[in-house]
């Protein structure tokens, strides 16, 4: 592969000329990633673009472009489940035939981070590549870069250059190309069957741009990644659309997790004086001052549904975690953290033998790391780790005994069926087998926020009311594990979940493991690597554990805790806030513990809570009276999560919010 610099001589380069100057400090420097060109400096540089093939019915992207960022950047962790896509990799079978409708759209992107990686194994949509490396590659770009979109009109400037650029920025599991084409595209047109009705073949690009505004959008190397990082190159990204544009100022728009950096930015981070002594807030202080200040340059920020105030959704849903875990890692639902260091291979959704080749005893729903685990009674109690990590230590650094490869083969896993890769699928990461700590969800970590003292743990003993309906972890998570565990070793078997009555207990557990562990007591099987304890012919195990939500709170530096303390600078001209307030259509409803019943209202959209997408006060926190009333306001809209940026009336809403406010802007 040749040098950067062979062909960044032909690149546009620029540079604002800020130095941040020196090493940075032990014990931090080994988790950012060397400089671009020997000193860390405010600036970027563009790698180089490409045009997309145009799809007339729909539209496509008018241009992509690569930006590096030559600011200090904290190392991305990836794995199978958050890399990005090709063609080939894009999930595909007779019931969800992604591939169909959003290869190709993948394919672009990794196309895009291959303009400087230049790696043969990018492949293309006829020609597939061989495996990429496992770092450094246009499947798992370095923080530093991130691609910056064109829309179709955007490209060739036939937009109003008297209004203010519209710059998009996606949330996680999601690409730039939600904006564009949320239903997919099949390259003639054809869109996927499968999205909600609310959604249209064109995106919020093609409405922007109806209404005459230049519309850019970027994509982050990782969906899940570090917020810091993304912030820099948000930061990168709005300087380049003013000098595309001549504009002195963008409107901002956010969706979901995409509200984190921009919140950092916007709240001046580097000055932030507040952090703790701690290791992982020692590494979030350092982190926060590459962080350019806020240039004056957004006009304003639309964020729906952001996380302000945090999520703790995969803490008090088990069933959420079940489902990852026995999930494909490229499948959609697979590409999230999961909150178990262990569980028990019982909990995988499997049925019958793996691997004979008996008809009617595959295993059409293990997957993953549910491969060959769970799927009969001898095997139900041995665990699969998907961490190492223990807890921290008196200075807040991981601690650990054992590889993760080492715990999961003695658990009966064969050694050369382990991949880290594949295992390392906990929030808070593992240390691999050269004693570097790797977490592929750096950006979900510091979002992580115990929310219990907004809405506890709901009880759901009394399911005359209909919960089963409703919530997944009743239906599905309860119901499965009641199933197996007292129909082990055989139908006539006794077994149950050692739990409360409200069914309280396990949701807990993921939070304080220690205190709250979840159990299952099994007649008749006695597993000696795995059982607690074993009396009266009963042996209890533990079904789940982990470092709890305090430990992962703080391994994200405590990043929603600082995040509460600060507002937004009062330079911002305009806020709007736009949050959605309907749990969304069955099947997508995945936080419904707001509800108080299985019909009322959610207290949130179905993924986050009211209490953290709701967030006008945290966010205009040290503003006047006179400012708050004049320049900032919030609305709720009767759309779920996943329907915030993908819906028509969201998009008329914003695009009437940002007219009104060019009228009254002097």
């Amino acid at each position: 592969m040749p040098h950067k610099f062979s062909f960044l001589s032909a690149a546009f380069l620029i540079l604002t000329g800020m130095a941040y100057g020196g090493p940075l400090p032990s014990p931090y420097a080994s988790s950012f990633d060397p400089p671009v060109n020997g000193t860390y400096s405010d600036g970027y540089g563009v790698i180089g673009s490409f045009t997309p093939p145009s799809w007339s019915s729909n539209g496509s992207w008018g241009k992509i472009e690569l930006l590096e960022g030559h600011q200090a950047y904290r190392t991305e962790g990836y794995n199978l489940r958050t890399q990005k896509l090709r063609f080939q990799d894009t999930y595909q079978d007779r019931k969800y035939p992604l591939r169909a409708y959003y290869g190709v759209l993948n394919q672009q992107l990794v196309d895009g981070f291959n303009l400087f990686y230049r790696n043969a194994c990018a492949g293309s949509v006829d020609a597939p590549g061989a495996q990429c490396p496992p770092s450094k590659s246009p499947q798992r770009p370095e923080a530093r870069f991130v691609l910056l979109h064109y829309g179709p009109k955007t490209a060739s400037l036939q937009c109003d250059l008297t209004q203010p650029p519209a710059l998009l920025v996606h949330g996680a599991m999601q690409t730039a190309n939600v904006w564009i084409a949320p239903k997919g595209n099949d390259g003639a047109g054809g869109t996927y069957p499968g999205n909600d009705s609310s959604s249209k073949p064109t995106g919020f690009v093609q409405a922007l741009e109806a209404a005459g505004r230049c519309t850019y959008a970027v994509t982050f190397g990782n969906f899940h990644g570090d917020n810091f990082n993304q912030a820099i190159n948000l930061a990168n990204a709005i300087d380049r659309v003013k000098k595309l544009t001549g504009s002195p100022k963008i409107d901002l728009i956010t969706w979901s997790k995409g509200a984190l950096p921009a919140d950092l930015y916007l709240a001046n981070v580097s000055s932030w004086n507040d952090w703790g002594d701690r290791y992982f807030e020692g590494l979030a202080a350092e982190q926060a001052r590459h962080v350019p200040p806020f240039r004056k340059d957004v006009r304003a920020y639309v964020p729906l549904s952001g996380p302000h105030s945090g999520i703790d959704l995969n803490f008090r849903h088990p069933y959420e975690d079940l489902l990852i875990v026995s999930t494909q890692e490229s499948a959609p639902i697979g590409q999230g953290p999961v909150t178990w260091g262990m569980f028990s291979a019982i909990q995988c959704v499997n049925l019958g033998f793996d691997g004979l080749p008996v008809p009617g005893f595959q295993n059409p729903y293990a997957a993953s790391v549910c491969v060959n685990r769970g799927g009969t009674w001898p095997d139900y109690w041995s665990r699969v780790y998907t961490s190492n990590i223990t807890g921290l230590d008196g200075a807040g650094k991981p601690l650990y005994s054992k590889s993760l490869k080492t715990l999961n083969v003695e658990q009966g896993l064969l050694p050369n069926s382990f991949s880290f890769d594949e295992y390392n699928i906990s929030m808070w990461g593992a240390i691999d087998d050269n004693g570097a700590y790797i977490s592929p969800y750096l950006g979900q970590l510091q979002a992580s926020y115990d929310l219990r003292d907004y809405y506890p743990t709901p009880n759901r003993q009394d399911d005359a009311n209909g919960w089963s309906s409703v919530d997944t972890d009743e239906s599905k998570w309860h119901s499965w594990l009641d199933f197996k565990i007292d129909s082990n070793p055989t139908p006539f078997s006794d077994g149950s979940i050692e739990e409360d009555a409200g069914h309280t207990t396990c949701r807990n557990s993921a939070y304080d493991p220690q205190s709250i562990p979840c159990f299952a007591k099994v007649f008749g099987y006695y597993d000696p690597r795995t059982a607690e304890s074993f009396s009266d012919g009963y042996a209890t195990y533990r079904l789940m554990d982990g470092i709890g939500i305090n430990a992962v709170m703080e391994m994200g530096g405590n990043f929603i805790e600082r995040l509460r303390q600060h507002g937004l600078s009062p330079d911002l001209d305009f806020l709007y806030v736009l949050y959605g307030m309907s749990a969304g259509a069955s099947g997508t409803v995945f936080e419904m513990d707001g509800m108080s019943c299985p019909s009322c209202a959610p207290h949130g959209d179905g993924v986050l809570f009211d209490v953290s997408i709701a967030a006008l006060d945290q966010l205009t926190q040290g503003w006047s009276d006179a400012a708050k009333a004049s320049k900032a306001s919030q609305e709720g809209m009767p759309y779920s999560h996943l329907e915030m940026g993908a819906t028509p009336e969201i998009w008329n809403k914003v695009i009437a919010k940002l007219k009104s406010i060019a009228r009254d802007t002097p």
